[in-house]
């Protein structure tokens, strides 16, 4: 019981999903931004780091901004996750502190 006490003082983080249909269409939630977009390129901005999606012919079909939903057309190659710069930014404190 002691650990179901410390997990409910947890923050609770916005999920996010990444549905991807043959490749062609994807609806991605828990959208926290739009950093940029492009034909080859889009990059979002999640509440735990960004994502980026590469492909060809993307296009934002729809904006639901009250889902934090995105949905695009065009072919996804990748889909690749950077993690919050909030811990890099740590880590090279810590390592100034220590040098």
């Amino acid at each position: 019981m002691g650990n179901l006490s410390a997990e409910s003082a947890v923050t609770v983080k916005t999920a996010h999903s990444i549905q991807t249909d043959r490749r062609k269409r994807t609806v991605v939630t828990g959208v926290a931004d739009i950093c940029s977009f492009h034909e080859t390129e889009i990059v979002l901005k999640l509440e735990n780091g960004h994502v980026f999606l590469t492909g060809q012919d993307l296009h934002i079909d729809k904006l639901l901004p009250e889902e934090n939903r995105l949905d695009i057309n065009g072919q996804i190659d990748s889909i690749v996750y950077e993690a919050p710069r909030k811990h890099v930014a740590g880590w090279m404190a810590f390592l100034k502190k220590h040098s």
